[in-house]
């Protein structure tokens, strides 16, 4: 008895070592971008056809969008369009 509960403790607790000290997962094919809850829209100006840095709505993570028309952005992962034209 003495040993299915030193068998069980040690379970125990290296299943707690392993839940906690875990960092968290990065996926290997997005880069890392920082996140700021303030700035949504991050522009890099240059040439027509400019990147920008915005929330993807399918992919629902910060993606790079290229510039297709003027404030006509297309998602570089899932090819959705995101149209930030006047109406």
């Amino acid at each position: 008895m003495d040993m299915i509960s030193f068998t069980t403790g040690l379970l125990s607790a290296v299943f707690a070592y392993a839940l906690f000290s875990q960092d968290n997962d990065i996926d290997s094919d997005d880069p890392i971008e920082d996140e700021d809850d303030n700035e949504e829209l991050v522009i890099n100006d240059g040439s027509p056809g400019r990147h920008v840095t915005m929330s993807c709505q399918t992919c629902r993570k910060l993606k790079k969008h290229k510039e297709v028309k003027p404030n006509l952005y297309q998602c570089s992962k899932c090819k959705r369009h995101v149209d930030l034209r006047a109406s």
